[in-house]
């Protein structure tokens, strides 16, 4: 093909081929640029649908000065914030009102300040204004009324209730007037502890982040420093700081020193705040304890000099380690809290009756009798004797609604609505002090997570400053003569009994399981600290369930965690290995034995083989196995036993196809073949040697009496030919009978 010369014309399309593709390239356009464009119109006709929103109505709350106490010869001051919600709020009027009767008792509280007002006859003593509000901000404004107003210069000693109103809300809260009077001794009992887990123990940025400047265990440190309070501390916090040796957070050793220098009187909760009555409600004796910490401790972190377990307060001396040679704390060295009281126990609130209270005082010794709090809302008549005995059992109450309040202030974090919460904290306070006389009032600030350290610093500090108490411990109001009352039924959960009991049939499971372990603790122990955390007394509601079924849902992993592996095989000999594996998933080497059973006496196998599985890896196993001179087709199957014959996973079966006869007949065919090759080897070479001396034997030799060195002997014929060839000729019968 040649090319147009350089320079030549391009040769152009025909007019009519150049319309055409124009019209063909308008129409390809036009139909991608159509259905575009409907699909805009479309979407454009359909609007997507806007994102729910939740309409949030604005609320009004009032904290009266000084938490609520107000004092002969002092002003009322209220400081009162309007926080708007989804829209945005005017300027408004507000007003400050109060009764002129006391309220006498907690039911009387409890009316006013759920917001229940009749009975009440209130009079204005301060007004004023509000700000505008933006939408989701706040606005406040203190109303004050001098201590010259005649409302207050008059008031006797009681509770009075308090309403601020303003634009249709209202803000019921209430003041003390103290009276005079002996001082009433008051205990507090705070927990430390951490959020519920699902683990067996805190890990180390956990622990960093818990115990830094701002975290929350730092948080209950300072809140309870300088305080009286009785500190109810969780082991596990404790055990998970030591198990990490050298590698714990800088901070967190510092935070468990500081634990151990407050002289606060201390006792333990159970491993991870377990439920005790959910426990003894399940069957058991007496509450759970961990077994082992082992699984969490690292060899590298107890080597050497540098690996001394952190903050250990205990004389117990760290057992002695040969050179480069790990040493582990002791189970108890790693749970040791300090100084503390034993055998005090600390159910869920209206969670201990009669039946938990008697299983527990019987875990108590002459030197450390058994200690049992209990809630006054567990008490037949409601009595709020703090210093009290059931059936010979010691049995602290501590004021539920005391209680109660506390907790709700510890766990405000705005300002105005903690200050509310103090106020009322200080109503129920003044209710148990003239209900207790001469008695003592027992309170606690119940588990929470979500406290500030200012909440909790205002709350401690309210009880060392409420006016006609004096700050004591449990020790000192346990110590006390006791007054005998009886407990009411408890509120007991059939769901949550049968989920422990459904933990502990797992961890039976477990134990047996464990015992491919050279040493089973390492997962005995780790499966007791993760169930103790699972039922936590914190875990409440569908959280609750959801751990529980997260937590059995691991434990099923952990026992399908060694298994075999194996698929159905072909015998064509007499003799040969099945070759199975063995699955391991645990970060630890294991001991099994292989149990391989035919159900045909065509196979013989080799009933039992240790094996010896390395950490998470498969293992090659060999099994003898031999054929009788049979086929067909024979099932094993094959199971894995513990050491100590506890079944080990799930039992499989294989299939065997036995040829076991091929190999005999193989064997024949090819003797067969080597006998018929040998015997026609033999006869062709004895054939060839009869051929061969025959032909000698033919051969011609000299006559005796025949003529010699030629003398008689004829010459050729005329024709030229010999005499042999003419008697060839003319003797044949001569030839074919001559010897």
């Amino acid at each position: 093909m040649t090319s147009p010369p350089s320079g030549s014309p391009v040769p152009r399309r025909p007019l009519a081929r150049r319309l055409l593709a124009t019209l063909a390239a308008g129409a390809l356009a036009l139909g991608v640029t159509l259905p575009s464009a409907a699909a805009s119109a479309a979407s454009a006709a359909t609007p997507e649908p806007s994102p729910t929103t939740t309409t949030v109505a604005s609320a009004l709350s009032a904290a009266p000065g000084a938490n609520g106490i107000l004092r002969p010869g002092d002003p009322l001051s209220v400081v009162v914030t309007l926080s708007a919600g989804s829209s945005a709020s005017a300027a408004v009027p507000v007003a400050l009102s109060i009764g002129s009767t006391s309220l006498g008792d907690d039911a009387a509280l409890d009316r006013w300040l759920g917001g229940d007002a009749s009975g009440q006859s209130l009079q204005q003593l301060a007004t004023g204004t509000v700000d505008a509000t933006a939408s989701g901000a706040q606005s406040s404004i203190t109303l004050t009324v001098p201590a010259t107003d005649p409302t207050l210069a008059a008031r006797g000693a009681g509770i009075y209730p308090v309403l601020v109103s303003a634009a249709g809300l209202t803000a019921p809260s209430v003041v003390v007037v103290p009276s005079d009077g002996p001082t009433t001794p008051i205990a507090l009992v705070v927990p430390i502890t951490a959020a519920p887990l699902t683990r067996g123990l805190l890990t180390g940025n956990e622990l960093a982040e818990l115990t830094a400047v701002d975290g929350a265990l730092s948080a209950q440190l300072d809140a309870v420093d300088g305080t009286a309070a009785t500190l109810a501390v969780d082991p596990a916090i404790p055990a998970a700081i030591r198990v990490l040796g050298s590698a714990a957070p800088p901070t967190a050793v510092a935070w468990l020193q500081r634990l151990l220098a407050l002289p606060n009187d201390r006792f333990a909760l159970q491993f991870g705040d377990a439920d005790i009555a959910a426990q003894l409600q399940a069957g058991l004796s007496a509450p759970l304890g961990p077994t082992s910490l082992q699984s969490y401790m690292t060899e590298a972190d107890f080597t050497g000099s540098s690996a001394a377990v952190p903050a250990v307060s205990t004389p117990e001396p760290l057992p002695s380690a040969s050179p480069g040679q790990p040493s582990y704390p002791s189970l108890s060295t790693l749970l040791d809290i300090g100084s503390s009281t034993s055998n005090v126990f600390w159910p869920a609130t209206g969670s201990a009756g009669p039946e938990t209270v008697a299983a527990l005082g019987a875990l108590g010794t002459p030197e450390a009798p058994a200690r049992v709090l209990i809630a006054s809302t567990s008490v037949s008549g409601g009595s709020r004797v703090a210093a009290a005995t059931t059936a010979g059992i010691s049995t602290p109450v501590y004021d539920a609604e005391v209680s109660r309040v506390l907790a709700t202030a510890a766990g405000q974090n705005d300002a105005t609505r903690r200050s509310a919460s103090l106020a009322a904290a200080q109503a129920y306070l003044a209710v148990a002090r003239s209900s207790a006389g001469d008695q003592p009032v027992l309170a606690v600030l119940d588990r929470g997570t979500d406290r500030s350290r200012g909440s909790l610093r205002a709350t401690l500090g309210l009880l060392s400053s409420a006016p006609g108490f004096a700050t004591s411990t449990l020790a000192e109001i346990s110590g006390r003569s006791a007054s005998e009352i009886s407990l009411a039924a408890p509120a007991v959960d059939p769901t949550r009994a049968a989920e422990v009991g459904d933990l502990l049939s797992d961890e039976q499971s477990v134990d047996r399981f464990a015992t491919i372990l050279d040493q089973p603790e390492l997962l005995t122990g780790r499966e007791r600290a993760e169930m103790l955390q699972v039922i936590n007394v914190s875990w409440t509601g569908d959280p609750a369930r959801q751990a529980v079924a997260d937590h059995r849902s691991g434990t099923q992993t952990t026992l399908d965690s060694v298994g075999i592996l194996s698929s159905d095989f072909r015998l064509v000999s007499s003799s040969a290995p099945l070759r199975p594996w063995v699955r391991n998933d645990l970060p630890w080497p294991v001991t099994v034995v292989l149990d391989v059973s035919p159900n045909d006496a065509r196979l013989r196998v080799q009933d039992r083989t240790t094996v010896e599985a390395q950490a998470a890896a498969n293992t090659r196993v060999e099994v003898p196995v031999e054929a009788r001179i049979a086929n067909g087709e024979v099932s094993v199957a094959l199971q894995l036993y513990s050491p100590t014959d506890q079944p080990i996973g799930a039992p499989q079966r294989v299939d065997v196809e036995v040829r076991a006869e091929w190999e005999s007949i193989g064997l024949i065919v090819i003797v067969v073949l080597v006998v018929g090759f040998l015997g026609l080897g033999v006869v062709r070479t004895v054939a060839r040697r009869r051929r061969t001396r025959a032909e000698e034997d033919s051969a011609p030799t000299p006559d005796a009496d025949g003529p010699v060195d030629g003398i008689g002997a004829k010459g050729p014929d005329d024709d030229g030919r010999s005499p042999a060839e003419s008697a060839d000729e003319t003797a044949p019968d001569e030839q074919e009978i001559r010897p």
